[in-house]
């Protein structure tokens, strides 16, 4: 099978400018991230969403509208060349937001050390870790706090997540007495998403028929099943766990609590998939690109092309 010129002239006026933009983005994110907020001294604490949702899904209009555009209006499209351009650029949005979302996921759990101690109370001798292995501890079942949250999902707000946060005080042994605030929280998150276009009546009751399950479910709970515990810094299941503890104590809660969560996957297994994640989504967007171009028509006249002059250099 021949592969015309014109086609394969195409392909090299978009694909190496694609690539250029989409993992310049990843290396200087994750870069940006590493060195300043990720170091033993960052210089400020973000939300971890920020870094896994909303920076990949804003950040990559700025390749795509600055960079990436000028190339893509250099073509004719059959029926309307904005909205040929256009379906290139969101394209272009969608592959570099899924590849920086896998990257940064991989990131964060890339960098998470692992640290294995005795009991909770060695947490405090250490510099914190995002990890922890820990040999001996007991959950203490008769203090315990419990918190909802809601958020709307979707295009048009058409799912509801709901988000139950249970957590308890771990001691470092069944005997333990509690003569001070307990410090050290095991955290466990249930989650459900419902539609969210029925009425208030009907979405009340599959939240408390939710809740009622997930009581049960705690109720039943095998507290020592688990491979490690995760350690979150900032982000919403954080400040939600926070706020269950604070109904558990009827106190505020600070950076001092330490709130673990169980992972029952191993320590090794954390990164499965996000790298992979990364090169698939990119790999996608090539072929989906390859596709796209089959259609319009490179322009042929130098001054038909408005790319700025410092590509040509």
């Amino acid at each position: 099978m021949r592969i015309s010129e014109n086609y394969i002239t195409k392909l090299k006026h978009v694909l190496p400018a694609f690539s250029l933009s989409a993992w310049s983005s990843v290396i200087l994110l994750s870069f940006t991230r590493w060195l300043f907020f990720l170091g033993k001294y960052p210089i400020l604490e973000l939300d971890e969403d920020l870094w896994n949702i909303w920076i990949p899904l804003i950040f990559p209009w700025i390749p795509v509208l600055i960079w990436l555009r000028p190339w893509f209006n250099a073509f004719t499209f059959k029926k309307d060349n904005d909205k040929g351009s256009w379906q290139m650029q969101v394209l272009g949005w969608i592959t570099i937001t899924a590849m920086l979302a896998f990257s940064q996921h991989f990131l964060t759990t890339h960098t998470g050390k692992l640290l294995e101690l005795q009991t909770v109370k060695d947490i405090r001798k250490h510099e914190r870790v995002r990890y922890y292995r820990i040999k001996q501890f007991s959950v203490y079942k008769y203090i315990g706090g419990v918190h909802s949250a809601f958020r709307t999902m979707g295009r048009y707000n058409e799912k509801l997540e709901i988000d139950i946060y249970f957590a308890n005080p771990i001691l470092t042994h069944k005997t333990q007495p509690i003569t001070m605030t307990p410090l050290y929280w095991y955290g466990v998150k249930f989650n459900k998403q419902i539609s969210n276009w029925g009425s208030n009546a009907n979405k009340e009751k599959r939240f408390k028929a939710f809740l009622e399950e997930c009581i049960v479910k705690m109720q039943h709970y095998d507290f020592s099943n688990l491979d490690h515990f995760e350690h979150k810094p900032a982000s919403y299941d954080r400040e939600n766990f926070r706020i269950a503890i604070q109904y558990a104590l009827r106190k505020r809660v600070t950076n001092d609590f330490v709130i673990l969560q169980p992972r029952t996957k191993s320590y090794e297994s954390r990164n499965d998939y996000k790298m992979a994640g990364t090169i698939i989504s990119y790999a996608i967007g090539i072929i989906i690109y390859m596709l796209l171009l089959i259609g319009p028509r490179l322009k042929s006249k130098p001054e038909e092309i408005d790319i700025p002059d410092a590509v040509h250099d």
